[in-house]
């Protein structure tokens, strides 16, 4: 045999090591980037933060919808102010 043919078999093992020391590395450093694949600012995979003077606005525009509808219908006119806290505070059953 000559001198290449008998460090073939031991060039082969070394490139077999060296491949599974760097596999090994590679996946100890993207230990967290496979959490973030498919997330995004628009997806829902994560609670939206909640903003509570956006919220106030819209029970307060629902609340003054219902008030005119009632008012329409010749009933008494509700305290818009009382009616947006109850439903904030969920006291209305």
């Amino acid at each position: 045999m000559t001198f290449v043919q008998d460090l073939l078999p031991v060039v082969v093992v070394v490139v077999v090591i060296l491949a599974g020391v760097v596999a090994v590395a590679l996946a100890f450093g993207a230990r967290g980037t496979y959490d973030q694949i498919g997330r995004s600012d628009i997806t829902f995979d994560r609670e939206a933060p909640r903003s509570t003077n956006d919220l106030r606005a819209e029970v307060r525009a629902f609340v003054e919808a219902r008030n005119e509808r009632r008012i329409a219908r010749g009933e008494p006119p509700l305290d818009v102010e009382a009616e947006v806290e109850r439903r904030l505070t969920r006291q209305d059953g």
